[in-house]
């Protein structure tokens, strides 16, 4: 897409178009952006297949060479993240930015003709990242963006921040996931990818921020007090940004001032646990929760790997008696033990 040439006025009578809401391109792209649903064959499962991404990226074009829409922006967003990947998704930040500081007054959803209320217009743009923390979830372009290639190695694959968060332990692995990455095979990927590629990648990140801002800064001053919070956007490009850095070692200087501006992020409604964490050393092990998603990494490296080995038993183990107190273990492992020691260390049994 060439958001300069999305953005020329559609006309004199009407600067962005004609509201193309149920014109058939799209509800053609609304269709096509819908995932299809698990089903069951007989005694066979078949998974939930994704959405037509590039179904959605043609209708969504379709609709944006006629009219200034930012509900279609949104909907590209996601398509270009699986075709063309960040730089695509920066162009679409550039985009949205437009249709609000050049075509505040006209473009759709419009404000409400009555009384100027900007409700369908927050919404449209809140669909950029949905609530994460909230109720509502996460939006499909927010899910799309965490798992978007950061890294392109032939000799060691593609890894997106969700990956990096596994690796990292900052999330448990789904069980469905065949590979469980680790930080040694990110950093390699990362130092094995083209590093023009990599820069390319980290300025759209910083690109897509900067505009991310300039919207909210938009809502702020033509709406004050109402509009969408973006918060966990930017600090989702923030944490973007921080781990691409991190794995290539660049801009020591500007990681620092990320992590500035981070804490504005959360100041404005972000979560903090997040920002803590990603000021960690890649692949430190700093709570027990960081000790449990490492053993099901090597848990499931030897079922799949050597399906035969018991290791898997004893791990189990383990992992269950992590975060258990002394005599606890003791009793997990060597109850006959337990009089003992409660006989040494003169520990007295609870009546209750």
């Amino acid at each position: 897409m060439d958001p300069a040439v999305l953005l020329q006025s559609k006309g004199d009578d009407s600067p962005s178009g004609d509201n193309l809401e149920y014109d058939p391109a799209f509800t053609e792209m609304e269709l096509a952006a819908q995932p299809g649903e698990e089903s069951v064959v007989g005694n066979e499962t078949i998974a939930a297949t994704d959405p037509d991404y590039r179904e959605v990226q043609k209708k969504a074009l379709e609709v944006l060479e006629r009219s200034h829409d930012l509900r279609a922006a949104v909907f590209l967003g996601d398509a270009l993240l699986h075709s063309e990947g960040l730089p695509g998704f920066a162009d679409v930040t550039t985009y949205i930015r437009g249709c609000l500081e050049e075509f505040w007054e006209t473009c759709h959803p419009e404000l409400d003709e009555d009384d100027g209320d900007p409700t369908m217009r927050i919404n449209a743009v809140q669909d950029m990242c949905g609530q994460p923390d909230g109720m509502a979830g996460a939006s499909p372009l927010y899910r799309s963006l965490r798992r978007a290639p950061l890294t392109e190695s032939r000799g060691f694959g593609r890894f997106s921040l969700r990956d990096i968060e596994i690796a990292e332990g900052m999330m448990t692995a789904p069980a469905d996931m065949e590979h469980i990455p680790d930080t040694a095979t990110i950093g390699a990927a990362f130092q094995d990818s083209d590093e023009d590629l990599i820069a390319e990648r980290l300025a759209a990140i910083e690109t897509a921020e900067k505009n991310v801002r300039a919207i909210s800064a938009v809502f702020d001053a033509q709406t004050p007090g109402q509009g969408p919070d973006l918060s966990a956007l930017i600090k989702l490009l923030q944490q973007i940004a921080k781990r691409i850095r991190s794995y290539t070692g660049a801009g020591a200087d500007e990681a620092a001032e990320d992590g500035a501006e981070e804490d504005e992020a959360v100041e404005a409604g972000a979560a903090a646990p997040a920002a803590a964490a990603a000021g960690r050393p890649a692949g430190a092990i700093n709570s027990p929760a960081d000790v449990s998603n490492t053993l099901d990494r090597i848990i499931s490296y030897y079922r799949r790997a050597e399906p035969s080995s018991p290791l898997p038993i004893l791990l189990e183990r383990c992992k269950r008696l992590v975060g258990a107190d002394f005599l606890t273990i003791m009793k997990d492992m060597a109850p006959q033990g337990v009089d003992n020691v409660h006989l040494i260390g003169g520990i007295e049994d609870d009546d209750d």
